[in-house]
């Protein structure tokens, strides 16, 4: 997944002003196929610790977040993962079958107990692999149209053209994290029937759970359209719409949904991942390990420059308290769910500053003569 910006035309050359990131992150995607399970994204980047991290792992930032220098998959990450979720599965007493395709980087490690995994046939997957059926394309979808409406609230704050698109690493996964949230069982269950594996159901006799809609979901519009990975594209293209309408995006340089969810640069670098590049990729990080951690990452990673200052605990709540002012007269439904959105979360911000401040003494405010 890059972080490109949708300010390409048909020659698929950018336009001019607008750099593109060339930071790519690896996602791994799981759920079952009632949608009532997702596990956490394993995220694979190339440094250890990026800039925008500061200087903490991705595991203290709540991510399943591995690295090599080339941001792929390997057989030793997969191993390292499965065996981790087998062992989580053990303590809850619990027995799967994964089904997986067959790219190179899928080794099943021995002594697996409570994982039964099952490769697709060759050639096969873009068929009956339920994610190829429209779960990685809603995820993409959403990351996507979060992407363009966070580039939309910045143009609105004043600031300029050429960088509302700036986005760095961390902020890139915690709106993929949103992203994850945001693919819901509706459209879970939608991509597994579609896939044409499962055996028929009667509705009268099934014991699955009605679908559920997260509350990120509620909280931005909806879509009249039925199908699930349709009405994300429509999100996506009315999401297009607003950004042209702010005058930064050119219609004639406006991209395809296809190719803004399926670029062609994921296909390359797809192509590019042969056994022995990943070889050298794998080398290539053990010998940066050795030499010490990986903590700015590459020439990629360091464009993202100096991270953002967090907001003051003072600044914070003067923004939820304007917000709050916006919806609070509102009687419209969606306002009241984001007013007790941002109660929770003002309330969760007063106890981590509560919980930072320290107990001083007052002679620790006077100076020893």
């Amino acid at each position: 997944m890059g972080r490109l910006p949708p300010d390409r035309g048909l020659s698929n050359k950018k336009c001019s002003g607008v750099k593109g990131s060339k930071v790519w992150l690896t996602y791994l995607l799981v759920s079952n196929a009632d949608g009532l399970e997702k596990q956490p994204p394993l995220i694979i980047g190339k440094a250890k610790k990026p800039w925008a991290f500061k200087n903490q792992t991705g595991t203290q930032l709540g991510f399943d977040y591995q690295n090599n220098a080339k941001a792929w998959m390997t057989g030793r990450i997969y191993q390292e993962w499965l065996q981790q979720w087998d062992r989580e599965l053990g303590e809850r007493s619990r027995k799967i079958v994964l089904l997986q395709d067959n790219f190179s980087g899928h080794i099943v490690p021995n002594g697996l107990q409570n994982i039964r995994v099952a490769n697709f046939k060759p050639n096969l997957t873009a068929y009956v692999q339920p994610m190829d059926q429209g779960i990685i394309w809603c995820f993409k979808g959403h990351y996507r149209e979060r992407y363009i409406q966070r580039s939309i609230n910045h143009y609105d704050t004043g600031v300029t053209p050429s960088n509302i698109y700036d986005i760095n690493q961390l902020q890139a996964m915690w709106l993929a994290d949103q992203a994850w949230d945001d693919v819901d069982t509706t459209t879970t269950r939608h991509c597994w029937q579609k896939a044409g594996i499962l055996p028929p159901i009667d509705p009268s006799e099934s014991t699955l759970a009605p679908p559920t809609i997260p509350i990120s979901s509620l909280l931005r519009t909806a879509s009249p359209n039925p199908d699930p990975i349709a009405a994300v594209e429509d999100k996506l293209r009315r999401a297009l719409d607003d950004l042209e309408a702010t005058g930064v995006l050119q219609h004639e340089n406006r991209v395809d949904i296809e190719d803004l969810l399926d670029p062609p640069e994921e296909s390359w670098m797809m192509e590019q991942s042969t056994d022995k590049e990943i070889y050298q990729a794998v080398m290539a990080t053990w010998k940066e390990r050795e030499g010490g951690d990986i903590s700015g990452g590459d020439d990629d990673d360091q464009e993202e420059g100096a991270p953002e200052p967090y907001p003051t605990y003072c600044e914070i709540f003067q923004a939820v308290s304007t917000l709050v002012q916006c919806v609070e007269h509102d009687g419209d439904p969606v306002s009241h769910k984001l007013e007790d959105v941002l109660a929770s979360f003002a309330h969760q911000t007063w106890s981590k500053r509560s919980q930072a401040l320290k107990t001083t003494h007052i002679t620790d405010h006077f100076q020893r003569t």
